[in-house]
């Protein structure tokens, strides 16, 4: 009989060590929201001269734009305004991608901002995201619409939603410490089902 109690115990105790050494590396080290590389997946719907769409895009961020990237291009803006803002921006390293389906555009902005009741984060590419089909029957002039901006608000689990302009340019804000967004569109596209995935 003790023989017996005595290689169950055995048996215990070795079982209790393999759960111990098998744990997910997932327990021992969780991801921060501003942790990168990290993707996020949006679902899109627009109006187009062919009818509405629905799609889903990707938005991978390698890292999150510099310091010295953001206040470069500030300056550039407030000084100079968006004709020497632009050519600015496109200089500066590529930091992610936005993608939908076999459509690509380079990330050259990418920030974030984290709150209490979660994240919110921006990107810009450096060229507008038609995917629509050529927009509106007659859309006006987009001479100096060059740029598209992804804003999405996360909550603490990191699923959300955010805004789209696909066609947009900025300006200095009130105060010059950032920028506000001239979108084409009379107002930008929504996300929706928005999930951040490390």
């Amino acid at each position: 009989m003790c023989i017996l109690k005595s290689v169950v115990l055995r048996s215990a105790v070795a079982m209790s060590a393999l759960a111990v050494i098998t744990l997910p590396p997932s327990v021992a080290a969780q991801h921060k929201p501003g942790d990168v590389p990290v993707d996020f997946s949006a679902s899109a719907q627009g109006v187009g001269a062919l009818g509405a769409v629905a799609t889903t895009m990707k938005i991978h961020v390698d890292r999150y734009t510099a310091d010295r990237d953001r206040t470069a291009l500030l300056a550039a803006l407030t000084k100079n305004g968006y004709q020497a803002f632009l050519p600015a921006f496109r200089k500066v390293p590529v930091v992610g991608y936005v993608q939908i389906k076999e459509q690509k555009w380079n990330l050259r902005w990418a920030s974030q901002q984290t709150r209490d009741v979660g994240q919110t984060v921006t990107v810009a590419t450096d060229q507008p995201m038609f995917f629509l089909g050529g927009m509106g029957a007659n859309p006006k002039p987009r001479a100096g619409y060059e740029l598209a901006v992804i804003r999405l608000e996360l909550d603490t689990i990191g699923m959300g939603n955010g805004t789209l302009a696909a066609a947009a340019r900025v300006k200095p804000n009130a105060d010059a410490t950032g920028v506000e967004v001239d979108d084409y569109a009379e107002e930008p596209m929504k996300l929706t089902s928005v999930t951040r995935v490390f």
